[in-house]
């Protein structure tokens, strides 16, 4: 071997200027591709440095978000019944006498938070005796009863948005081991969302997100035939979310995979099952 390099110096060394930076140049350039082949095009540091992401559950244009408790119909105070009423004069003794109300010293007290003010007590309210029976008069002139009763229904009110799972499945290993669950979400409007949970896949160059026609256990090479790309997999660790286009048919298009672009490698692969 000693021998074998020093034939080589004395071979070099023999070589004429030209010669030799035309071997430098050379060596460089291949130096320098093959540094670009290792961590650029072949990306070998990918598959020891994890990419984490935690996404919170999508939120939708109808303002729902995933997650977040369905609203809460509204309801009316119900009105006391006749059975209330009697049960509240019977608690009352009627030979019960009455307790005259005490001025304080800064006048009446105030109403309670709950209370309403006496008639007439706030600035501008105050009506005098003259229309008050000018109010009367035009009232009974025009056969107006003094009590007009309403007993209205609630109305119909447009359903709430929530958020449903309208498809699941667990990720299963293909190239790489693989494991999560990946699940549609939607609001009952169309608008839809791949979301993953608890994922963790091995990391690599140019990883997508697609849905495919294939079923998940078909031979790889048939993954990216037929297929909707939903962008980069935004990690190979953590909850992610992917928003479907509307005119995506699941039904057709119900494999969800982990798919490497560059070499044509399906790293794992889920099946959505509706329900």
């Amino acid at each position: 071997m000693k021998r074998l390099i020093s034939r080589l110096w004395g071979w070099l060394k023999a070589l004429p200027v030209r010669a030799k930076v035309l071997i430098t140049v050379g060596l460089v350039a291949l130096l320098g591709f093959a540094i670009w082949a290792v961590f650029f095009w072949f990306a070998f540091q990918t598959y020891f440095i994890d990419d984490e992401v935690d996404e919170s559950g999508p939120v939708f244009d109808s303002g729902v978000a995933a997650g977040a408790p369905a609203p809460e119909p509204a309801t009316t105070a119900a009105a006391p019944t006749s059975t209330d009423a009697s049960t509240a004069n019977a608690a009352t003794p009627a030979d019960e006498p009455a307790q005259a109300a005490t001025p304080s010293a800064a006048g009446d007290a105030a109403p309670g938070p709950d209370e309403s003010p006496p008639v007439g007590a706030m600035p501008g309210d105050e009506i005098s005796e003259e229309l008050q029976a000018e109010m009367d008069e035009v009232m009974e002139e025009e056969g107006m009863p003094a009590e007009v009763e309403v007993e209205e229904a609630m109305p119909d009110m447009p359903e709430q948005p929530q958020v449903r799972v309208e498809a699941s499945g667990p990720f299963i290993n293909r190239s790489h081991p693989t494991t999560g669950n990946a699940m549609v979400l939607g609001d009952g409007t169309g608008q839809r969302f791949l979301r993953f949970e608890d994922f963790r896949t091995d990391n690599g160059p140019d990883l997508n997100v697609y849905l495919s026609s294939a079923p998940q256990d078909a031979p790889a090479g048939q993954f990216d035939d037929d297929f909707i790309d939903l962008g980069d997999l935004k990690g190979n660790v953590g909850s992610q979310n992917y928003e479907i286009p509307r005119e995506v048919d699941l039904s057709r298009y119900s494999t969800v995979v982990i798919w490497c672009v560059r070499f044509s490698v399906i790293f794992g692969a889920a099946e959505l099952v509706p329900g």
